[in-house]
């Protein structure tokens, strides 16, 4: 009577509480199968078809598929270091310097990777600290890091340092999702115009109220990025010849934060055949010397960093790079893991690799200690080699 009339179907799924139109079918399976495929999908919480049919102008709605996605056991993320060197914050500002970033980044480095985000967004965007917030005890355990290091240090009560230290973060994160909730009213990000993006962020929040905003903007410019090494291309590109100093100090701030990731600086240095290669490459980055043709595998934008950091035009990623340089150096990974009897040959040409044309070592007495511990550490693998166990024992001061 009324006739076929046309159907059609829509597959959509959730993702983190919100539903979305993933496409549209003709074909029931297709559709079906799209939805199966979406249940595996990262993200996704629940998939669902919805079957549409026209008939005489009546549009009907049936949902004839609804699942929720398996939960698949994950294994928690752990801290990812140790709070030393975490600074006694006592304001906001404190919270959003270098030092207190650095420890953040090496507290939640696993988190921070898998995120693929910086510090300074974690603190600049309330919904990526909102996500941080998701993963239960992640966040108290980095706080009570932190409130332990500041006890075991200074002397401070744990628990009052430990509520004190949560307060100051929530202020700085109630800043952000202050922002967020006057987001049609703030300045343009122009990343193409930083001075013009600066007149507009003072106009509206004062000289005061300019960084912390500046930052809050230049958040969302960098999820375009993807990556980190990404990211690190954006900047890099507002980090040219004509960028005035406040944005320099700015973006040389977010362009550390990556630095502090072991694994984009890896992938920036690109697949060196052992970390001896790895580490000579990084030194003749930093001293801007024409590297060994065998060992030229660093990408450019590592490159662009070094040069920046020796122009002293990004202090902040000169310093991450140096400290990187330098616990590799004292870690306990080979230099060359398919010969260990060059590790002190290595060592030694590791040395003279880190030396500049006036003969100062790069990284000063720490770079030092860290070339020396090593060292000492070589020559005990061999006297015990040898059996002489109670020598290499007086080596290291027992």
């Amino acid at each position: 009577m009324f006739g076929t009339g046309s159907v059609s179907y829509e597959v959509q799924s959730r993702r983190e509480g919100h539903w979305r139109i993933e496409g549209a079918y003709t074909d029931q399976e297709a559709a079906l199968s799209a939805a199966r495929s979406q249940l595996a999908a990262p993200g996704v919480e629940e998939a669902k078809v919805v079957k549409f049919r026209t008939i005489a102008g009546l549009s009907l709605e049936t949902v004839i598929l609804h699942k929720t996605a398996p939960q698949t056991q994950r294994k928690g993320l752990a801290l990812g270091g140790t709070a030393e060197g975490a600074p006694l914050c006592r304001t906001p500002d404190d919270v959003r310097g270098f030092e207190s970033r650095v420890v953040i980044g090496r507290l939640l480095r696993p988190y921070l990777d898998a995120q693929r985000i910086t510090p300074t967004e974690l603190l600049h965007s309330w919904p990526l600290f909102r996500r941080l917030e998701e993963q239960g005890a992640l966040f108290g355990a980095a706080i009570h890091a932190v409130a332990r290091h500041h006890a075991d240090l200074h002397g401070v009560s744990h628990a009052a340092r430990a509520r004190e230290l949560r307060q100051l973060v929530e202020a700085v994160t109630a800043a952000s999702r202050d922002m967020l909730a006057e987001q049609r009213r703030l300045p343009r990000f122009d990343p193409a115009d930083l001075p013009g993006t600066s007149d507009r962020i003072e106009k509206a929040a004062g000289t005061a109220g300019h960084d912390p905003l500046f930052l809050t903007l230049l958040c969302p410019h960098l999820e375009a990025g993807g990556p980190l090494a990404g990211k690190l291309d954006l900047l890099l590109a507002m980090m040219g010849d004509a960028a005035e100093p406040r944005h320099l100090a700015l973006l040389d701030g977010v362009v550390a934060d990556i630095m502090g990731s072991a694994d984009t600086v890896k992938e920036l240095l690109g697949a060196q055949p052992s970390l001896y290669a790895g580490l000579c490459v990084l030194a003749d980055a930093l001293f801007d010397r024409d590297p060994d043709p065998a060992l030229a595998l660093m990408g450019v934008p590592l490159r662009r960093v070094c040069r920046l950091a020796l122009q002293g035009r990004a202090p902040q990623s000169r310093t991450v790079l140096l400290e990187r340089l330098r616990r590799s150096i004292a870690g306990d990974q080979p230099l060359d893991r398919r010969d260990a009897t060059a590790e002190g040959l290595l060592t030694h040409d590791l040395a003279d690799r880190l030396k500049g044309a006036d003969g100062m070592l790069l990284g000063g007495a720490a770079m030092g200690k860290a070339l020396d511990r090593r060292l000492t550490r070589h020559r005990q693998a061999v006297l015990r080699a040898q059996g002489m166990h109670d020598i290499a024992d007086r080596l290291s001061g027992r």
